[in-house]
């Protein structure tokens, strides 16, 4: 029964992948769910809002607004001593001549160049006036299921719920999550710790997987193919759970973001699937 369900996650995410996807967002609320420059108002498109998605959700910012060096400073404030940017891209149209081949004339041809530029979210600021998160609520109700799923994974880390992320330490085997009435839903929730659970059966005393028990930075190969298991597990137990109606497209765009940047090598969803097999058949006890 579990291998139809994952199998049919797994469908699910690869149509969902190459039909396009939404961009991806946090699932818990927050000021704004898309990130956008305070300077300009403007909100980042393209892979961008999964990019600083990604990073809001790893560093725990509750705010949208993000800038650059030099914006903090026009605002009269600057950047935290050790804070490091995120990366953000964009398309630069660059004009050059290029010689008809068959008249030979020379012509203005328009070509986009893929630049990148670094920002930081405001809270790694100081002295620069944002406005300040208005933080939702929802009125939390345990689902059945999926309470039953994590009080019962054999030889479990520790969840603390008093953080402003979503996170698995695994040098001390504990899972942060922020209050449940934060998140958009209790589906949103579960899947959050879902994938946070998943994360915790790489360690050394579990399945001892290298994205876990080898120290990866962030953003690397090794980080981003984790980062898939996880989700991909995730996807799984929410299945398992039926209430992945709720949490797929979300997972799939998470997913998608993860590929880009690494190169949208699809089979790396088939592999990864793999591995989150494995780990959803752990904390099932399977």
């Amino acid at each position: 029964m579990a291998n139809k369900v994952y199998q049919i996650v797994t469908d699910r995410v690869i149509e969902l992948l190459e039909h396009g996807v939404v961009p991806w967002h946090k699932p818990w609320a927050g000021e704004e769910s898309c990130p956008r420059n305070l300077a300009s108002g403007k909100q980042y498109r393209g892979v961008n809002p999964f990019l600083l998605g990604v990073t809001s959700w790893c560093k725990g910012y509750e705010s949208s607004y993000w800038l650059t060096y030099k914006q903090a400073q026009q605002r009269g404030g600057h950047v935290k001593k050790g804070e490091k940017s995120t990366r953000v891209v964009f398309y630069k149209q660059y004009e050059v001549a290029k010689r008809d081949p068959l008249t030979r004339k020379l012509e203005q041809v328009s070509i986009p160049i893929l630049r990148f530029y670094s920002v930081f979210n405001v809270q790694q600021t100081e002295g620069v006036e944002y406005p300040e998160s208005k933080l939702a609520q929802i009125d939390f109700n345990p689902i059945e299921r999926c309470e039953s799923v994590v009080a019962g994974m054999p030889n479990p880390p520790e969840i603390e719920i008093n953080g402003h992320r979503a996170s698995y330490q695994p040098s001390s085997d504990k899972i942060q999550m922020p209050q449940p009435d934060r998140f958009k839903s209790a589906e949103h929730y579960y899947a959050a710790l879902f994938h946070e659970l998943t994360h915790s059966t790489g360690s050394k005393n579990r399945l001892a997987r290298t994205g876990i028990t080898d120290k990866a930075d962030y953003a690397s190969a090794n980080y981003a193919k984790e980062e898939l298991i996880a989700e991909m597990g995730s996807a799984f137990l929410c299945g398992h759970c039926s209430i992945e109606a709720t949490t797929i497209e979300n997972a799939a765009s998470y997913i998608d973001g993860w590929l880009k940047k690494l190169r949208n090598d699809s089979k790396l969803v088939i592999q990864s699937a793999s591995a989150a097999q494995k780990a959803a058949d752990y904390i099932l006890a399977v």
